[in-house]
């Protein structure tokens, strides 16, 4: 084969691999307050520290671009289903 189609495979690699992380980011923010709005201390405290660890594996261990887009996808999931019920009852009113 020619070396393009090589450097096009690896090209959408990286891609999937970009918007893989930004789903996976997304889903672990929403995961994380999901979890954390329970009321149960305990899983309060091992859903933080879970969250914490992965990100900082991440950190050690991805790339910085896969980083990135967890990064973006988390702190997307958390400012979007982070609000309260207050807050969102109070815009409706």
């Amino acid at each position: 084969m020619p070396p393009i189609v090589y450097d096009i495979f690896e090209l959408l690699g990286v891609l999937v691999r970009l918007v893989g992380m930004l789903v996976f980011g997304l889903g672990v923010g929403w995961f994380t307050l999901e979890a954390f709005r329970k009321e149960a201390w305990q899983l309060q405290i091992a859903v933080f520290l879970g969250f914490v660890g992965l990100a900082i594996a991440m950190t050690r261990f991805a790339t910085a671009g896969a980083l990135g887009m967890f990064g973006i996808g988390a702190g997307a999931a958390l400012l979007l289903w982070g609000r309260s019920k207050k807050e969102e009852k109070e815009e409706d009113d």
